[in-house]
């Protein structure tokens, strides 16, 4: 069995209890100003926000994208 290089629960983990302490003491409305601050320019979300998804649709083909001009070290 390969060994894991890296733990993506882990990561989310710390990644999740980092923001935690980060937004301690904002409020909900300034939570929100900061998350839409950090999407503006992110080129992930700009390719994605527009995206429309139809209910009740069940894709039996697992779409891929190409990575394009997204690269995700530009995530701070």
């Amino acid at each position: 069995m390969k060994k894991k290089t890296f733990d993506t629960v882990v990561w989310m983990r710390t990644r999740r209890a980092k923001i935690d302490e980060e937004d301690q003491g904002l409020s909900w409305a300034e939570k929100r100003k900061k998350t839409r601050q950090l999407l503006v320019n992110d080129p992930l979300w700009l390719r994605l926000k527009n995206r429309v998804i139809e209910p009740g649709v069940t894709q039996s083909v697992a779409l891929e994208e190409s990575r394009g001009k997204y690269d995700p070290k530009q995530i701070k």
